[in-house]
Parts: structure tokens; sequence; C-alpha cells
């Protein structure tokens, strides 16, 4: 057993540091450097789960912010796994069966992946398989301790992802029927349903929010769709790999390994059938419409194992089982070091390589005097590595000035070559009247803005123009230059439409305007959420003036509970048109 350990810490271990962070890890990496409180907020309004993990990976985060820091604690539950799978194996199969199961937790594509990662199915596999091992072991001596164990170790499946619910749900339909049966008493059951109820009042606040803000999460797909949709990821819980021969030969294995448990431990058989039917049951029944992935129903896959590991031993014997394992470890080894490793350990095998990019944008000498931002999921992960990389981020911390007669652009993240925009920092008002639209195209915005500081032109759903750090005011200048018609005129009204959007609280917009070097005339200030889109600003001038500015600032509040994936765009800004005319006009 000690050997299987070695094998499953070191696979887990090795280059952990080496995957870059992908987006859903750095999602919970951002939300973790948040307040507690806006945190816990954040879980009511806007988020899918719980705080837990937020909150553990917060605690991790305040030890080191690096990958294998980040990650250390999901690959000690993941070795934790395997050795809770030896016990398991032994106790409901045999002591060499143990071993096996060990055996084949170890090398299972899907835990060895979520154990190498910042989210908590490593954890959810551990608590599903003790709740397992204890609901088993309650219906079959029928021990109040056991009941309430087994409801504990569904705590936290519940309290880290909301796909507990189905655990806990189904756990507790195999206690009524058991009940129904005559195999748990009355007393048993309560005892157990009490204990659940615990982490249910705990989680009820969360999920209440969930299912009010979240309509469409069931109901908008028929019964048969979501069978099918249950059955793909089924499969592909069955091993990463996309291979149809595999996962028809490991869902026949686990089928067999069941005939074999009816045949053997009719009470396993019908427990473990219970476990993987009523939640997947649960799922239909709803008509669950939404975000699905097969590591979602990491809670099946210790009882998948179980099945698999029987039916192996069905097949071989339980006398060959020792065997069977060091072979499969030392098949599982090579495979991973050799033709795994990119899928496993390579920078970006983890769906992104978000660091390398963030230190070749360090190391490129880029002469770009701005960026224009992608969308937020590539912007998310860069910023999050250039943020450690280097104070200031260049990405963030950018700046136009008068003297920039030309702005060399880079869109980051996207292999996108540089590009040059002339620019025109001073924009003449040659007529009266007079008429000028800016608008946040790049091409538009950094060819005529005056002055720019942190702020960065987003043209992915729409061209906006948004703030890029979160507790940071932003600003634009825009300067325009009076001709001879406008220096002529006795008296002037200037108007100034603008179009933006602000739609979280702690966000601000304003607009001011300034005549020459005099104090700001007008201002506009808005304050989110604000369900306004456009206003404006009316000046009236009698004195000649030979410049006017206009001045943009945003402010993105980085303690909205909102605040996560680089939403900076909760506040932006659209467009703005200039009008002078003279008055007796």
């Amino acid at each position: 057993m000690w050997a299987i350990l070695a094998v499953a810490a070191a696979l887990r271990l090795w280059r952990l540091e080496i995957p870059s962070l992908w987006f859903d890890e750095i999602l919970v990496a951002m939300v973790a450097k948040l307040p507690v409180a806006t945190i816990v907020h954040r879980s009511l309004t806007e988020d899918f789960h719980p705080p837990l993990f937020y909150l553990l990976a917060k605690a991790v985060g305040e030890v080191g912010l690096s990958e294998a820091v980040l990650r250390l604690p999901l690959v000690v539950f993941g070795v934790a796994g395997v050795w809770l799978s030896w016990r398991a194996g032994r106790e409901l199969l045999s002591e060499r069966a143990g071993l096996l199961l060990a055996a084949v937790v170890t090398l299972q594509p899907w835990h060895l992946l979520l154990s190498r990662q910042l989210r908590p199915y490593a954890v959810i596999f551990f608590f599903s398989l003790l709740a397992f091992l204890f609901l088993y072991r309650a219906l079959r001596d029928g021990r109040r301790r056991d009941f309430v164990l087994a409801a504990f170790s569904l705590w936290p499946p519940l309290l880290l992802h909301f796909s507990g619910l189905l655990v806990m749900g189904g756990a507790g339909l195999l206690t009524l029927c058991a009940w129904a049966r005559g195999r748990a008493t009355r007393s048993n059951v309560a005892w157990f349903s009490l204990t659940c109820l615990g982490a249910v009042a705990l989680a009820l606040p969360f999920l209440w929010m969930l299912f009010t803000r979240e309509s469409a999460i069931s109901g908008a797909q028929g019964y048969g769709t979501v069978a099918r949709v249950c059955l793909d990821k089924l499969k592909e819980l069955l091993t990463r790999e996309n291979f149809p021969d595999v996962r028809l030969g490991l869902a026949a294995l686990s089928l067999w390994g069941w005939i074999g448990l009816l045949r053997t431990n009719r009470l396993l058989a019908l427990t473990s059938l219970g476990w993987f039917v009523f939640p997947l049951a649960a799922l239909v029944a709803a008509r669950y419409s939404t975000y699905f992935n097969p590591w979602h129903l990491m809670f099946l896959l210790p009882v998948l194992l179980l099945w698999q590991t029987h039916g192996i031993r069905m097949l071989v014997g339980d006398r060959a089982l020792p065997w069977c394992a060091l072979a499969l470890l030392g098949a599982g080894l090579g495979v991973y070091v050799t033709s795994g490793e990119k899928h496993y350990y390579s920078g970006d095998s983890h769906n992104g390589e978000y660091r390398q990019q963030a230190q070749a944008l360090l190391g490129s000498g880029s002469s770009a005097t701005v960026f224009v931002y992608p969308e937020s999921g590539i912007l998310s992960p860069l910023n999050w590595y250039l943020d450690q990389f280097a104070q200031p981020n260049p990405v963030r911390a950018q700046r136009l000035g008068p003297q920039d007669a030309t702005a060399r652009v880079a869109v980051p993240g996207t292999g996108q070559p540089e590009w040059s925009i002339a620019r025109t920092p001073v924009i003449p008002m040659e007529s009266l009247p007079y008429r000028h639209r800016v608008t946040s195209r790049p091409e538009d915005l950094l060819a005529q803005v005056n002055r720019l500081e942190y702020l960065a032109c987003q043209p992915v759903l729409e061209e906006i123009l948004i703030a890029t750090q979160a507790g940071r005011t932003g600003f634009a200048e825009f300067v325009f230059e009076a001709g001879p018609a406008l220096l002529a005129a006795p008296e002037k009204l200037v108007i100034v439409h603008f179009g933006y959007s602000n739609r979280l609280p702690g966000n601000r917009f304003a607009v001011s305007c300034r005549f020459d070097g005099e104090p700001w005339a007008a201002a506009f200030e808005s304050l989110g959420p604000d369900t306004r889109g456009h206003d404006k600003l009316e000046l009236r001038r009698a004195e000649p003036f030979e410049r006017l500015t206009v001045r943009l600032e945003l402010l993105r509040d980085g303690r909205s509970p909102a605040f996560t994936g680089e939403d900076l765009e909760a506040v932006r800004f659209l467009d703005f048109k200039i009008e002078v005319r003279a008055e007796n006009n």
C-alpha cells in the first residue's frame, strides 16, 4: 500500500507548478482575495455555489499565491482519497481488492487531474466515498453512530458545491428505502435527517437565492434531452480521454462488477445502485438545464470505480489482484510520464498557458504604449499573473499623453500583431455650429484622446472604455481648440452628450468640462447602480476661450460582490458628442 501511496503522491506532485492556472482556478483565486464579507455576499447574489471553498482558498492564499501552494491542499485530499479507497475496498470487497481499488483511483484520469487543480472536486470525491462507506455500514449494522457519521460526511460536499444537494438527497432516499424495508429504525433515520438538516440550514440562504435568481436552472429542456446529457457526462466521467472503445469497455466492466455484487453482496449492490441512480433521476426529474460537466458528477466516481474493481476481481480472481494492482501502477505511471505528459504536466495542460503568455509579454520588449483589452476570459488570467510579476502591471498602468504623436497598440493574449494609430491629441473646432462625436472604438478614441491613464478600450461585444484596475480612478481627457469662428462668436452654448453604463453599487462614472486653465465649469457624476444610459452637460459661455477640455472618469469598485473574472466592464463609457453653437441660434 505504501508503494501505491508513493505513486499517487508522485503523480499528483510532479510538476505541480508547471501547468498554468486556468480560468476556473484563477476565478477561485481572485474571489479568495476579496474580504470575507464580500465573498459571502457574492455567494448570495452572484455565484452558483456556497462560499466555503473560496474561504479555504483565501486561507491558503495567506501562505502563498504560487500554483504549487494554491493546489497543494487538493493534492493532499487526492492522496487521502487513494488511502480511503484502500480502506473502503478492504471492507467492502476484500483485503486484496482494497489494493486494486487504491491503484485504480491513483490512475483514474479525472481524479488525477482534479487533485492537481484549485477546485473542490478532489475534496468532494473523498467525502462522498467516506459518506458512502459510513452509510453502507449503517445499513448493514444498524448503528446510530454510522448514520450520524454518514450525515456529517455529507456536509462538505454540500457546503463546497451544490452538487452536494444531489448526494445528500440520494443518501436520504436510501435511508428511507432502508426504513421501508426494515433495515433502518425510525430513530436512526431521524438522527440521519436531523444531522443532514444542519448542513442544509447553513446552505439554505445560498440555495434560496440561487433558485430565486436563476429561474432557468431547470425546466427549459425535456426529460429525454436531460437524460441524454446525463448519459453523455457519465461516459466522459469514465475517462477524460475521448476513446469510445475504452469508455465502452469501462462501462461494461462497471456493469459486470455491479451484477457480480448483486450475486455476492446484495446490500452493497443495492446501496451503490441507489447512490448512483437517485441523483441522476433527480437531475432528469428537475429537467436540469444549465452548465454541466463530467466533474460535476465526481460524487458518483467512487461507486463506479468500486464496480470496476469488483469486475476485475471476478475476471482474474482475488489472489491475482495485488499483481494486477502492481501491473496497473507500472503501466499507468509509464503512460502518464510519457504520452500523458502533454495532457497533465505541460504548461498548457489545464486549458491555458496564461503564465507563459504573461512572462512573454513582459520579456518581449513590446513597444506598445497602450493595450486594447480582449474578452475577460483571456484578460483576467493574464492580469492575475502580471499583477504578481510586475508592479505596476503594464496592461493596467497604461498612459497616453499629448506628447505621443503615435500610439503603438497591442491586444494581449491573442497573438495579434501590434499596430500604430496616428494621433491628433488636440481636436480643432473650426466652424460654428460645431458637432463632433468620439466613440470607444480604439482607432477613434486613442487617436483623439489628449491624456489617458488606467483606462482601456475593449471592443468585444460592443466598443466600450473601461477602468483597468479596481479601486483606482482612470481618466481620459479630450482637448478641443477653438478656431476663428468660435473665437469671434459673442455667446456660445456648449452641449456634451455622453453614453455610459453603471449597473453595480460602488462604481462611479463622471464627466467634467472646463475652459482653458479655469476651474471645472460643469460636472456630472453617476454612482452605481444607475439605470440611466445617457445624459448631457450644458455650458453657456459669453467670454472667448481657446480650449475646451472634456474629462471622463471611471472607477470600478473592487469590493463589489460581482468583482470576479475581472468584471471591469461593469462601469463603462460608450461615446460622447459635443455641440457648440451660437446662443442666439
